[in-house]
């Protein structure tokens, strides 16, 4: 007896894949496989990047780098063994190349970025400077 998997959801994926496809484009044939899920928030003056990269290696395959005001963090993730039976019922775990490219505040140096890797989680630290609030003064009138 062949098991066979049924979703009764499988048609609407199929069709929410291909209107995803005609409006983005296939993704099959961009440059990155995969985008790795990424919160960023701001804690006491720090805007905190933080990305699941579980099973990297963060000195092999994680790169981040800031050029012209973008943190960009990209990598590889490779898989640990190609399955070739025949009976495989699903694949959901992505692998290949990634990249994330965000935009910094103005203003962010470069040297003061931080960077820490920790079961799974990257987690990237951007001090953020802080604007001082334009202070008003006032002009006096002269009398002629």
């Amino acid at each position: 007896m062949e098991l066979k998997l049924w979703s009764p959801f499988f048609s609407l994926e199929k069709d929410m894949q291909s209107l995803m496809d005609r409006f983005l484009g296939d993704q099959k044939t961009e440059k990155f496989d995969w985008r790795p899920t990424t919160d960023m928030y701001r804690e006491n003056g720090t805007l905190v990047i933080k990305a699941e990269l579980p099973g990297l290696d963060p000195s092999k395959d994680i790169e981040i780098a800031v050029e012209d005001d973008l943190l960009t963090i990209r990598g590889q993730k490779s898989a640990e063994q190609e399955v070739t039976e025949k009976d495989r019922f699903m694949k959901e775990r992505l692998f290949g190349t990634f990249e994330r490219r965000i935009p910094l505040p103005d203003g962010v140096k470069a040297d003061d970025i931080a960077a820490a890797y920790d079961k799974g989680v990257l987690t990237v630290k951007v001090p953020v400077p802080t604007k001082e609030a334009p202070v008003a003064k006032r002009i006096p009138v002269s009398i002629s």
